[in-house]
């Protein structure tokens, strides 16, 4: 997979991820810190045990990105029985209209990253008003033999990727956030909403 796609792809779900806790208030307003990226204020936690856990699914990320063996990525709000309540969903897709002269500066891929953020802003809060005792999860869609190789990679022994079982919910309920172009791949972002 082409590295910059991947750079910029972890460094956009950093701040996605970190920006959907500020605004579905996982956590209290307090452990976020304001920081400037894409040319908009944008948030990120100061608590160490959420940055861990958000730092090591970036890695286990970087590395199915890597091996070219990923497909989705869910950002789960989950309910107290942890039950999914709102997915960020990030499908990743081949850029069938990518040439080498597209976007060459990344002038356009910038502004999507910013346009994302600002559009997370507004549409999470329409939805994540009434949420009490919240939590949430990080799901990777990859293939089998990626999860065995992550497994017995020495670098991800701390942080071990557990199979779901494979099931699918119709919902009816999806909000198209943005299509981000990133090089020869496209990254098409959306809410579901249980």
């Amino acid at each position: 997979m082409d590295p910059c796609f991947v750079d910029i792809t972890i460094e956009f779900l950093s701040v996605a991820f970190h920006n959907i806790l500020y605004y579905v208030s996982i956590y209290p307003a307090s452990i976020f810190e304001i920081r400037k990226k894409y040319n908009v204020v944008v948030y990120r936690s100061t608590h160490p045990e959420v940055n861990e856990y958000i730092n090591l699914c970036l890695k286990s990320i970087a590395e199915c990105l890597n091996n070219n063996q990923l497909t989705r990525i869910e950002f789960a709000v989950t309910n107290g029985e942890h039950e999914p309540i709102l997915k960020f969903i990030f499908d990743i897709t081949i850029n069938e209209n990518f040439t080498d002269t597209t976007d060459a500066y990344l002038i356009q891929t910038e502004q999507n990253l910013r346009a994302f953020c600002l559009s997370l802003a507004s549409m999470t809060r329409k939805y994540t008003n009434t949420l009490d005792d919240c939590s949430f999860t990080i799901s990777l869609h990859t293939n089998e033999s990626t999860a065995v190789a992550m497994a017995s990679n020495p670098d991800f022994e701390e942080f071990p990727l557990v199979e779901v079982d494979d099931r699918s919910e119709e919902t009816n309920k999806i909000l198209p956030l943005r299509r981000l172009a990133i090089r020869n791949y496209n990254l098409d972002t959306y809410i579901e909403i249980k």
